[in-house]
């Protein structure tokens, strides 16, 4: 009966990520002060409303959105110029082309990561919706975001997603 127990009992391991030279390894959680923020962020987004938004990001708000010929000739994915003002305004620009906005918060698609390195990004995987104003489609397209902290301020955000659908509503938008 005790070796049956035994064969039972889950398998744990422990490894020290930072004493092996992982210095890219480290370690995620999702029920962290940073998280709960990353999701008043969203949930405020979806309401069109930019107070959260104000509060975490920084004035000099780095913006990346890493989509198709979005590179420049060193293959990096170019930042948008602006800072926080116009990463912000872009954001609400989406609620003037989409109504019924809304972002998934299923467990598992928002968590913080804190490497062994001291950087701190917290991530979503999901999935955002709209039903365009002026084209009447629905559209989900999934994305994916690493917001960088530096203190409790996001300091750069990198999205990445499909942008067809965003330019299908901006080009339906200047036709009528």
């Amino acid at each position: 009966m005790v070796t049956m127990l035994a064969c039972q009992a889950p398998e744990t391991t422990t490894t020290d990520a930072a004493a092996s030279g992982d210095i890219e390894g480290g370690t995620y959680v999702s029920l962290d002060d940073k998280t709960a923020k990353v999701k008043q962020l969203i949930e405020a987004y979806m309401k069109n409303d930019t107070l959260v938004a104000h509060e975490i990001y920084a004035d000099t708000l780095k913006a990346i959105d890493g989509f198709a010929n979005n590179v420049d000739s060193l293959n990096n994915v170019k930042a948008t110029p602006g800072g926080r003002a116009e990463f912000i305004k872009a954001d609400q620009f989406t609620h003037t082309l989409f109504s019924d906005i809304t972002m998934t918060l299923k467990p598992g698609e928002l968590k913080t990561f804190t490497g062994n390195n001291g950087q701190v990004a917290t991530g979503y995987w999901g999935l955002w919706t709209g039903k365009g104003k002026y084209t009447n489609a629905e559209t989900k397209v999934p994305l994916h975001m690493i917001l960088w902290w530096e203190g409790d301020k996001v300091v750069q955000i990198y999205r990445m997603f499909d942008p067809a659908t965003l330019t299908a509503e901006v080009a339906a938008s200047q036709t009528k």
